[in-house]
């Protein structure tokens, strides 16, 4: 990712404890992360992707490039950078404040401990973790604000009456075998909550790295209000931003969110399938990396599943008219899709109180708004980065709390919660049964049985963690009033639409 000299063709990557290695930055959304490593063909040419099959929101999910000697490590539920790693230092070359980490250039071993000490200097003693059999080598592991190092060393040197300066420096102590980068002033106190409490660095390294560039606020989360309003709460300093479903205007957005990433017009004609993903949508660029493809509801079979997923009452229009009018903004960097188009009044929002918000607004303005989960294993996996969201029913707060974590199917979860505050609104039968949907259906006729390589690109894919087909198995679409849902194989909702 950094340059290279002739005498050495390994990449070099800049180390900056606690905040990144080259371009990848601690606090990043793993949709970010994807893109900047498939930026990089050559370098990067597989791509693994190791998650829970069963709990893919569970636990974390990491990221390990062969033959570049690193593994990037994410939370299961925002989705952020929390771990970087180094498994293998003859895989490329380090350098911190522009001094290379391993002097030598490059040899069978990392760094070694007196190396270590001339580029980071003193330090607190580390820990010991003896080896099982208390033979052998334990490890030792050494760290300063933001990164930590693993020495192997031999059992019997170690006392925890010497200093550690004297046992790394010594015979028994072998080169670092691993090195990590992360958020905290040391590995002690943030080991344990390192996957759960809150990045200081942003989802966006263009925020951190061009503040200049006056990039839109980032969304922390969307709090779906029961009265067709979605307050989406973003970094601080920013205040929250609502919108209104058939008030909120295009124009709102662009002030707000920035311009979209793409745009796609919302229509019923097929797409020949022989036209490559990347090129159906206009991309609309604003700094923000996004794959230039249509919304994530576009299926294999070229045909717009927003309309046929989720009802929003406007039969009644001619739908060739009212689609030359509506259009898809894609925010793959906010994990949103919004549907503009002319203001409809026959709209059910979230009618749990039997009223709805009306407007009067002759201009465009959001119908639907479309939040994304980015669901490890599912057909649009990477297209949008996760967007964690809450249901806000305050009249009925003893059905607990309902969020974008909360599994569909269970006794507790989503689907027997809704289908309390909804039991007078809509009949349960309309609203307990999913529609069966498969994403990978092929125009031939029969179930593309894609195997365990995820194509990212046609040159480049992504290896999920399993090697079974089991992600691949069919979504069902559930309805209610104002809310639709995609779920998952398992119950994880892969998207929520809000119209």
């Amino acid at each position: 990712m950094e340059g290279q000299n002739s005498s050495d063709l390994r990449p070099q990557y800049a180390i900056v404890p606690g905040q990144s290695l080259a371009q990848l930055h601690l606090g990043a959304s793993i949709h970010e992360i994807l893109h900047l490593l498939k930026a990089d063909k050559k370098s990067f040419a597989n791509i693994h992707l190791h998650y829970e099959p069963k709990a893919p929101l569970e636990g974390t999910v990491s990221i390990a490039t062969p033959g570049n000697g690193f593994r990037l490590r994410f939370d299961g539920k925002d989705q952020r950078l929390r771990l970087i790693e180094i498994t293998d230092f003859t895989k490329l070359r380090l350098a911190y404040k522009g001094s290379e980490l391993s002097k030598d250039g490059g040899t069978a071993e990392g760094p070694t401990f007196k190396r270590i000490y001339q580029l980071f200097r003193e330090s607190y003693p580390g820990e010991y973790l003896p080896p099982k059999n208390s033979q052998g080598k334990g490890q030792y592991v050494l760290s300063w604000a933001g990164i930590a190092f693993i020495f192997p060393l031999q059992h019997s040197a170690y006392s925890p009456a010497k200093d550690h300066v004297s046992m790394l420096s010594s015979t028994a102590a072998s080169p670092a075998t691993v090195m990590s980068l992360f958020d905290g002033n040391s590995w002690p106190e943030v080991r344990n909550s390192i996957f759960t409490r809150t990045p200081s660095g942003p989802r966006l390294s263009a925020i951190a790295t061009r503040p200049k560039d006056n990039l839109p606020a980032e969304i922390e989360l969307a709090n779906v209000r029961q009265d067709g309003r979605i307050e989406l709460q973003r970094r601080t300093p920013a205040p929250p931003f609502m919108i209104v479903l058939n008030e909120t205007t295009p124009q709102d957005l662009i002030t707000e969110l920035g311009a979209p990433d793409a745009t796609h017009k919302r229509s019923t004609d097929t797409v020949p399938s022989d036209t490559p993903a990347r090129h159906r949508a206009s991309s609309m660029s604003n700094g923000r990396p996004h794959p230039g493809s249509q919304p994530s509801s576009y299926s294999s079979t070229g045909t717009d599943t927003f309309d046929a997923d989720f009802d929003s009452g406007d039969a009644d229009e001619d739908p060739t008219d009212r689609s030359v009018r509506e259009v898809f903004w894609c925010y793959f960097s906010h994990g949103m899709d919004i549907l503009i188009g002319p203001q409809n009044d026959e709209s059910t929002n979230l009618l749990v109180n039997g009223t709805s918000p009306r407007g009067s607004s002759p201009h465009l303005v959001v119908l639907k708004v479309i939040i994304h989960g980015n669901v490890p294993g599912s057909y649009a996996f990477n297209r949008h980065r996760r967007l964690r969201w809450t249901l806000d029913f305050p009249d009925q707060p003893y059905i607990g709390d309902l969020n974008s974590e909360t599994s569909f199917d269970t006794t507790d979860g989503l689907r027997s919660a809704l289908l309390h505050v909804f039991k007078d609104v809509w009949p349960e039968a309309d609203m307990g049964r999913g529609k069966v949907v498969n994403r990978v259906w092929g125009e031939s006729g029969g179930v593309g049985m894609i195997d365990s390589n995820f194509l990212l690109d046609a040159e480049q894919e992504l290896v999920e963690s399993g090697g079974s087909e089991q992600w691949l198995g069919n979504t069902k679409l559930f309805a209610f009033p104002g809310l639709g849902f995609e779920v998952l194989e398992g119950g994880a909702v892969a998207a929520l639409t809000v119209y």
